[in-house]
């Protein structure tokens, strides 16, 4: 019920530019940076890049076992997640004839830390899957390499997504 909610909550203005969810999914998880937004106890916003890995309908990125991020995940779980991608710049003859041909996407969710240090380890395989260099092999993470690192999930209650493609 809450997806349906949320879905009305971000509905997007122009309905011609929307991707569908299927092309979300997949411009999200090829994407090599996203941001995630939250927010302070105050009100203040935050945000931070952060390579991710994308595993069913979750969001995982890894990150130290301290600091200001998980602080701010741990008071308050409700984030979001972007990325675009700029694709070009639209000209004219007058300055309000430019624009911008893009593809985004925008995840909204709760965040959690994963506890299970076999999982870690896998999230962390996966991310070192998708950013290393082709052909480049590495020793995976185990158990008790992940132990020391802490991996944050986001639970995707919606999805967005967006593109002013070229056209030609």
């Amino acid at each position: 019920m809450r997806w349906y909610l949320l879905q009305d909550k971000y509905a997007l203005r122009c309905h011609d530019r929307a991707l569908t969810p299927e092309a979300s999914w997949q411009f999200l998880a090829a994407a090599p940076v996203g941001r995630l937004g939250l927010a302070a106890t105050d009100g203040s916003p935050y945000i931070v890049p952060l390579n991710h890995v994308v595993c069913g309908h979750e969001i995982f990125f890894h990150c130290a076992g301290k600091g200001r991020k998980l602080e701010l995940l741990r008071a308050n779980p409700q984030v979001c997640y972007e990325v675009d991608s700029q694709l070009g710049t639209k000209t004219g003859p007058r300055a309000c004839d430019f624009g911008t041909y893009y593809k985004s996407v925008i995840a909204f969710g709760q965040a959690y830390e994963v506890d299970d240090n076999e999982k870690k380890a896998e999230i962390l395989n996966r991310l070192v899957q998708k950013h290393a260099p082709s052909g480049h092999s590495f020793e995976p993470a185990t158990a008790v390499d992940a132990a020391s690192v802490a991996i944050i999930g986001i639970r995707v209650e919606t999805l967005t997504g967006k593109s002013r493609p070229y056209i030609t």
